[in-house]
């Protein structure tokens, strides 16, 4: 008897590595959270934001979409989401653009709210 159990202990644990490596469970766990995720909504009162560095009295008129944080986003991840490509700005000014729509550092962000999420477009 223990050593049917053993067996059937071995065959489940190689199915298991069998299963994770061609499907991947993080993978699936990934599309249900981006399925979820809903459509930003655009702010068409801010004028869009040019790609050069802003001035001083520039920083107010950022473009900005309200977006809500699901598991696993980052501020990086939400913009790069909203451009569909490359950056076309530093990290540096995301993190500041983002902390001057918020008044939230990147990394006190929490699951469930709503922020501003500068918008590159």
């Amino acid at each position: 008897m223990k050593r049917m159990a053993i067996f059937f202990g071995i065959i489940i644990l190689l199915y298991s590595v069998y299963y994770d490596l061609n499907k991947g469970t993080l993978r699936l766990l990934y599309k249900e959270a981006t399925v979820a995720t809903a459509q930003p909504q655009v702010n068409q009162a801010s004028p869009p934001v040019s790609l050069e560095s802003p001035s001083e009295d520039d920083t107010s008129s950022i473009s900005y979409v309200e977006m809500e944080v699901k598991p696993g986003d980052t501020v990086l991840s939400l913009v790069e989401d909203l451009i569909d490509g490359s950056m076309p700005v530093s990290i540096e000014r995301v993190i500041t653009d983002f902390e001057e729509l918020n008044d939230v550092p990147p990394a006190k962000i929490q699951i469930g709210k709503t922020y501003k999420i500068p918008n590159y477009q």
